[in-house]
């Protein structure tokens, strides 16, 4: 089922509690939640496929299960309302809990047809990793040759002040990557998610579109009370990745 959600609808508190509609949409399974700002066309879409709520640890029940990315549209939702205050034309598309089909793997899914249905200049699919995974972050193309991966990962560092260790892929379809450190330096390194077998990051380049992968540790995802809400690094985030794509194309 698809439902929209008026962006006004979005936050009992800004950028930290949802309006209690939509926590129980995130909450919910088998959900397509659309949210729009302006547009389209828009300047970007936002990507949430592997949404599910704190505790709900795996998605694709009736077919090929898979882990979830639990509370991932906490930051994504933080980056839409930033992107929407500044009158960015923009849209956010969020899977909560798909039961049957990985929704950016398949070119058939509800997903993948809302993310591209409309025109777009640049799609971010935020995603959320586990605590074992080394760096805070990691942001990759997968296949997607259009897309200036090194150039956007570095910008996004700036803006996030370096607190976070973030990799960004070198070149589409690797998995080496530059890190960015928190003391400010670089190094060579190698990602534990290039996405480099994502459709959705494919299929935006047969439409000229350039894309990215973003992959949250918990810390951006997960408080320590166990509240479906955003955290502290999500706002910082959410903040930044906005503030990223608002200075301009890849």
């Amino acid at each position: 089922m698809r439902i929209v959600v008026p962006e006004d609808r979005i936050w009992t508190e800004k950028h930290r509690r949802y309006d209690k509609t939509l926590l129980e949409s995130l909450c919910a399974k088998d959900l397509l939640i659309v949210l729009t700002h302006r547009g389209p066309p828009y300047e970007v879409v936002l990507g949430v496929p592997h949404q599910a709520a704190l505790g709900d640890g795996y998605i694709c029940d009736n077919g090929l299960r898979r882990w979830s990315d639990e509370n991932a549209a906490s930051y994504a939702l933080v980056a839409f309302s930033v992107m929407a205050e500044h009158d960015i034309p923009c849209k956010l598309a969020i899977v909560a809990h798909s039961l049957t089909v990985d929704p950016n793997k398949e070119v058939k899914s509800p997903y993948l047809h809302e993310i591209f249905s409309e025109r777009c200049k640049f799609l971010m699919e935020c995603h959320g990793a586990g605590s074992g995974t080394k760096l805070d972050l990691e942001l990759s193309a997968g296949r997607n040759a259009l897309s200036e991966t090194t150039k956007f990962g570095e910008r996004l560092s700036s803006i996030l002040q370096h607190r976070y260790a973030l990799g960004a892929q070198t070149q589409a379809g690797s998995d080496k990557c530059l890190v960015f450190l928190p003391d400010g330096t670089k190094s060579e390194g190698q990602l534990q998610f290039p996405a480099n077998r994502t459709t959705s990051l494919v299929e935006a380049q047969k439409r000229g579109v350039p894309a990215l992968h973003l992959e949250a540790k918990p810390r951006f995802r997960k408080g320590s009370d166990g509240e479906n809400a955003v955290t502290d690094d999500g706002i910082i985030l959410g903040c930044g990745l906005a503030q990223a794509i608002m200075k301009g194309p890849l």
